[in-house]
């Protein structure tokens, strides 16, 4: 079977939710810039592979940002009826 490039490198799937707070941060985040940033992206739950990279499950992810910190990073499913295993 060939590897589906939408499942591989930095596309690769997260497989847990996660909080995480306390980040460490390599480098410097300037003072000012506060505020989160949220992304909603392609990602599958473990086992599953969509034959699409449109197919299957999504997550959102976000980081909040403020004061020079990153002070959490969360990540959840999109609660959708492919994400409990209906056909896509």
């Amino acid at each position: 079977m060939t590897t589906k490039p939408y499942l591989t490198g930095h596309y690769i799937p997260a497989v847990d939710e996660i909080t995480a707070t306390g980040l460490t941060v390599e480098g410097h985040l300037p003072p000012e810039l506060n505020g989160r940033l949220v992304r909603n992206s392609h990602n599958p739950k473990p086992g599953v592979t969509p034959t699409h990279w449109f197919k299957g499950s999504g997550m959102v992810h976000g980081i909040r940002l403020r004061d020079g910190r990153a002070e959490w990073y969360r990540n959840r499913w999109v609660r959708t009826p492919a994400l409990d295993g209906a056909p896509t």
